[in-house]
């Protein structure tokens, strides 16, 4: 059993106003919650994982493959493997959850 308080995950900022919080892993999957502020714009990526984002507050529009998604507080999206995909602009400060299987090791061993 492994247990997280809240604001005791280790934290990294992964480019000026996004910051990622590193939550549960196993070799199975990896859970990261996320935060960036208004404004923020990130560059597509892709990577072997699959990836569920879950959306807790705020409202962002996402780059899915070539699709443009907005996402508010309580929507979410799986994103099959492979696929590039950024959070394309922030429109009002975010905060989400990502779900990755199998493990992110450059996340969870980094």
């Amino acid at each position: 059993m492994r247990i997280v308080r809240n604001n005791e995950a280790p934290k990294n900022e992964m480019q000026s106003g996004v910051f990622r919080e590193l939550l549960a892993y196993t070799p199975s999957y990896t859970l990261t919650k996320l935060s960036a502020l208004k404004g923020t714009v990130s560059k597509p990526h892709s990577h072997m994982h699959e990836q569920v984002v879950y959306i807790l507050s705020g409202e962002g529009n996402f780059l899915i493959g070539e699709e443009i998604v907005n996402m508010k507080a309580g929507d979410c999206i799986q994103i099959d493997a492979d696929v590039p995909h950024t959070f394309d602009s922030v429109c009002e400060d975010m905060v989400w959850f990502e779900f990755f299987t199998p493990e992110r090791k450059d996340i969870t061993q980094a």
